[in-house]
């Protein structure tokens, strides 16, 4: 199974989507790049979350789609998984295999109480509805951004994730 990537932009993931019958919450550099008003294309694989109790109807979909589940192993190759293995994990991908490369990097998130919980410290809870804006220009929901920076501070950060970075705690004042 191949490694590749295919970089989707909003319109494509909105197509892949369009008839799936929950919310979808765009994440990672694009939804960053929403919020600063910024996008022009997509930089990266286009990441989504959805909450743990959605992730069967969401995997679901994406099956009945023709899509595979795929896991990265620990020696960094792609492994199919099936939907009672979800539960093992926080995150998966989204596999093209007419394409034979990953298109869709899904984020599982916890809630509880109709709180999301941030996988980090569950101390830390948002009212689930609190956890995204929608962009009017593109329609789509996208991941607040200081619930976006929590997440990014927890793993190593790119050179050019610094700029953006700075750029968006500007913008948060």
């Amino acid at each position: 199974m191949e490694g590749n990537e295919q970089y989707l932009s909003i319109d494509e993931i909105k197509q892949i989507m369009s008839d799936y019958p929950l919310q979808y919450i765009v994440c990672g550099q694009c939804a960053i790049d929403l919020f600063l008003n910024e996008y022009t294309y997509t930089k990266e694989i286009m990441s989504i979350t959805v909450s743990r109790e959605e992730v069967e109807i969401l995997s679901n979909y994406f099956l009945k789609h023709q899509y595979q589940l795929v896991v990265k192993t620990p020696l960094d190759e792609l492994e199919e998984i099936s939907l009672e293995e979800l539960y093992n994990y926080k995150k998966y991908y989204v596999y093209d295999t007419k394409a034979q490369c990953k298109i869709i990097k899904v984020y599982i998130y916890e809630t509880k109480d109709e709180k999301w919980q941030f996988s980090h410290d569950h101390n830390i809870e948002v009212e689930d509805y609190k956890i995204y804006f929608h962009s009017l220009e593109k329609d789509i929901k996208y991941l607040r951004p200081e619930i976006q920076m929590m997440y990014k501070l927890y793993h190593e950060l790119r050179q050019d994730d610094i700029y953006k970075y700075q750029r968006l705690i500007q913008h948060l004042r």
